[in-house]
């Protein structure tokens, strides 16, 4: 019985791991919108657990892009500009 219940324990707190912080509600969901500031993703959501660099688009519409990724990457947020001036251009979060 005590390893049933230990497996249970475990089974409920890595379910639980998966899941978004709260900051992730659905009122500072749908105040997302393209061209937002990094700071303003910063005061809804926190910090990133991740941080790419990447080149996107194709030549000769290239520029440096800049993703978030946050728990589990479950929500990420790809940004445009330099380090100063970051704008939202994509993003996706997965509650489910």
């Amino acid at each position: 019985m005590r390893i049933l219940t230990t497996l249970c324990f475990i089974s409920l707190s890595l379910s639980s791991c998966s899941a978004l912080p709260s900051k992730f509600s659905t009122e500072n969901i749908m105040k997302l919108h393209q061209g937002m500031s990094s700071d303003e993703i910063l005061t809804l959501f926190g910090e990133p657990e991740k941080i790419r660099v990447a080149v996107c688009g194709r030549p000769p519409d290239q520029w440096t892009c800049t993703t978030w990724d946050y728990p589990y990457d479950r929500a990420s947020f790809t940004f445009n500009g330099e380090d100063d001036s970051l704008k939202l251009n994509n993003f996706n979060v997965d509650r489910n």
